[in-house]
């Protein structure tokens, strides 16, 4: 998965194939996260806890897995272990994907953590600019989610996730709209070499922390 990028294509299910959108943690940062190993007769994938991923016919996280647990190929958890190490996430246009180890059958998983899942595997992100923009110039979003989104992200998602919890569902649609138009508008300065994405990440940031106090 690590050699994924936006604009390639995969197997968002054992009968669709979707583009992807923009990979996730792509640049080697050292960290290490905590991840969670289902062993399957077939296979065995590795996800982190809250990665959304299909068990007995239900989009779950994994923290929620458990030994006998059916997996999308029919297979059943036969166990599951803990562990540290480097993660990568490719982001498809369906939010789901075929996942496995290097070797072994696939099972289906979303392509988003569980804050974020109900979105990405609705029909609102086809409609969005980010996803526009990803098609039409998939190496240069890749680019940016490189070089500007991926430490934004990292430092603003615990923050989002609280607001997203707590707030009604007309104002999280506001939200997403509105960070929809901050991707887009940052993209494009980011693409003619200003500086202005990195003022947009700092206010991104700002409002995030600012929304989840009282």
């Amino acid at each position: 998965m690590s050699e994924l990028a936006a604009g390639d294509t995969v197997l968002s299910d054992a009968d669709t194939a979707a583009r992807v959108v923009v990979n996730q943690h792509k640049v080697e940062d050292g960290k290490a996260s905590l991840l969670i190993t289902l062993t399957h007769a077939r296979g065995s994938l590795a996800l982190t806890p809250d990665h959304v991923l299909e068990l007995d016919g239900k989009f779950m996280p994994a923290r929620e897995a458990h030994v006998g647990a059916a997996l999308s190929n029919g297979a059943v958890i036969e166990a599951i272990s803990h562990s540290r190490g480097g993660i990568i996430n490719p982001i498809t246009v369906t939010g789901k994907i075929l996942a496995a180890a290097a070797t072994g059958e696939p099972v289906l998983a979303a392509t988003g953590n569980e804050w974020l899942a109900d979105v990405m595997l609705s029909a609102y992100p086809k409609y969005t600019l980010s996803y526009a923009l990803a098609a039409a110039f998939p190496a240069a979003v890749q680019a940016y989610y490189d070089g500007a989104l991926e430490p934004l992200f990292t430092a603003a998602v615990p923050h989002l996730t609280k607001i997203k919890a707590a707030a009604p569902a007309p104002l999280v649609g506001v939200i997403l709209v509105a960070g929809d138009a901050a991707l887009a508008t940052g993209f494009a300065a980011y693409s003619l070499g200003l500086k202005g994405v990195a003022t947009l990440a700092v206010i991104a940031v700002a409002a995030a922390r600012k929304g989840k106090k009282p």
